[in-house]
């Protein structure tokens, strides 16, 4: 069950999200094992994993620790291949696509140096959230129903962390109030 998180307009004085000092992050492939990524989410208290392209390295979308168990629990058995790239949220429908098109290709040939370049929709627009990102703005994009904000540079090629609303919380109670 998800919660709602309503951050009320607050002066954090100035922190960043930077200060909510969260975990650096551990990314997964499409292809790693959901074992594996599960004894990773578990060892190191995780609840969303980033998923990246394991060529070029590009952000693909992020795996929901906690909704995976609680569905796999619900489910039983699965006829699904047992890899990440079945069960993930992927950001772009286009680039999931392409990624299945590639592996398929990659399977056929067996070939380990399949280059492709994975572009993003134009489209879409995304807030990006890094490290100097005030908290305002990362409480604004949480009260936006965003369960998680995945910290990266500011071209987004590298991922440094995610931030969930409960940081946020953790933070806001770790410091008095004005």
């Amino acid at each position: 069950m998800s919660k709602t998180y309503l951050f009320h307009t607050r002066d954090y004085r100035g922190a960043t999200v930077e200060d909510l000092d969260i975990k650096p992050a551990i990314s997964i492939n499409p292809t790693t094992s959901l074992h594996e990524a599960l004894e990773i989410a578990y060892e190191y208290e995780f609840t969303y994993l980033p998923v990246i392209d394991e060529r070029n390295k590009k952000l693909l979308g992020i795996l929901n620790v906690e909704e995976l168990s609680n569905s796999k629990a619900r489910e039983g058995k699965t006829y699904r291949e047992p890899i990440v790239k079945n069960y993930m949220l992927w950001f772009h429908q286009s680039t999931r696509e392409r990624y299945e098109e590639d592996y398929k290709n990659k399977l056929k040939t067996n070939n380990t140096s399949v280059k492709a370049t994975i572009k993003g929709s134009g489209n879409k627009s995304y807030t990006v959230i890094t490290p100097l990102t005030p908290l305002e703005k990362l409480a604004e994009f949480f009260n936006k129903v965003n369960f998680f904000a995945i910290v990266t540079n500011a071209e987004g090629s590298f991922v440094y962390g995610v931030a969930t609303p409960e940081d946020l919380t953790r933070y806001e109670q770790s410091r008095p109030r004005l």
